[in-house]
């Protein structure tokens, strides 16, 4: 009873990509598979028109392993460092009569140009794309669906302008940040403190009107496993996380009281045992907390 939503980045986050088809990128290469964290540089030319080819080529075999409305298309983390430099790209820029402002630079509007042709394609195949935040920046594709992950400002400003948005503040939903200040005692993870009472306290709809809010589809959590190894500690990261979120997401706004969910969390604990799931106990940094108080 789920419905799987894949991901195909773009037009960063294409390193090996790039590796094997060198020509889609602004250099030529030759590139080698991304072998460390963090973000490339080299990303997809976005004046080439084979790379135009290449997103609908990689789109239109996704659909058809994927029945799901939904495609998401990436959008984040897209250095513009190559582009800015790149004579395809600049030319693309300049046929366009793109003009960078006060707001964005002509390459943020460049992305955009990426972003809603993939979404023409989909939209022409009966689907709708979905993007991380950075899509806000160079102008919303049409029909986008925003993924909110770098705070909730970028969700706010696209509910306003009457686009869906799926909340997930890395502040309040990224469970590969910390669950203790504590982090000795913690397996070693990416940095954040996301504390279970700070998922709990989540309001996706903050800061927005009823009709604002009824773009809010709801909210997610995510789990960046660069730092996971092994399915224990996912389980670790995520439970009972993932039980706070469930609340903020199912439970309406004014029936939300922390106190009344840790009472009942007890009786989850109790399934999570029973289960063998290797879950965070969820009191105990306020127990370590009473403790070094009394010391």
């Amino acid at each position: 009873h789920i419905t799987v939503i894949p991901e195909i980045d773009m037009p960063g986050h294409m390193q090996a990509a790039l590796t094997s088809y060198p020509e889609l990128g602004c250099t030529g290469g030759p590139y080698e598979v991304w072998k460390i964290w963090g973000i490339s540089d080299d990303v997809l030319c976005a004046g080439n028109d084979e790379t135009l080819k290449f997103i609908d080529d990689v789109l239109g075999e996704i659909i058809e392993i994927f029945p799901s409305e939904y495609i998401h298309v990436g959008g984040d983390e897209c250095p513009k460092v190559r582009w800015k430099t790149c004579p395809k790209c600049q030319a693309r820029i300049k046929a366009l009569g793109i003009k960078g402002d006060k707001k964005h630079s002509a390459e943020a509007y460049l992305q955009s140009f990426i972003i809603t042709h993939a979404e023409k394609f989909l939209n022409d195949k009966g689907r709708q794309i979905i993007g991380w935040d950075e899509i806000l920046e160079g102008g919303l594709a049409p029909n986008s669906t925003v993924m909110s992950w770098r705070g909730s400002a970028g969700g706010i400003k696209a509910a306003q302008l009457g686009h869906d948005v799926i909340m997930t503040p890395n502040d309040y939903c990224y469970f590969d940040y910390y669950q203790s200040e504590d982090t000795r005692h913690e397996p070693f993870a990416i940095g954040g403190f996301v504390p279970l009472e700070k998922v709990y306290s989540l309001n996706p709809t903050a800061s927005l009107t009823e009709e604002q809010a009824k773009h809010i589809l709801g909210t997610q959590a995510n789990l960046w496993t660069e730092y996971i190894p092994t399915s224990e500690q996912v389980e670790y990261m995520v439970l009972p996380r993932m039980a706070a979120l469930a609340e903020v997401q199912w439970t309406q706004l004014e029936k939300k009281d922390y106190t009344n969910f840790t009472t009942r969390l007890a009786g989850l604990i109790g399934l999570y045992r029973r289960d063998g799931l290797n879950y965070r106990e969820p009191f105990r940094q306020q127990a370590d907390s009473t403790a070094t108080e009394k010391k």
